[in-house]
């Protein structure tokens, strides 16, 4: 293993706290607005449905989500 590959690690993941989801490793935002979002990874399609949700942070391979998350759905 490779330095590089030790500190950008291309796995997915997935972290949820109250009141926020960080992703990490994902594609594409598919799309977004304050019920609903829609992120592209590997795996397949992630929905995060709920109230208020906001984009509070976007980088090239991590998106971190505010809001009253209701339903996390991987289709």
């Amino acid at each position: 293993m490779s330095i590089r590959s030790y500190f950008l690690e291309e796995e997915f993941q997935l972290q949820y706290l109250p009141q926020q989801i960080d992703i990490i490793n994902y594609k594409q935002i598919d799309s977004f607005d304050e019920e609903k979002i829609r992120i592209q990874s590997k795996e397949g399609t992630i929905v995060i449905s709920g109230k208020n949700l906001a984009i509070s942070k976007l980088l090239e391979d991590e998106v971190l989500i505010h809001g009253k998350i209701e339903k996390i759905e991987f289709r």
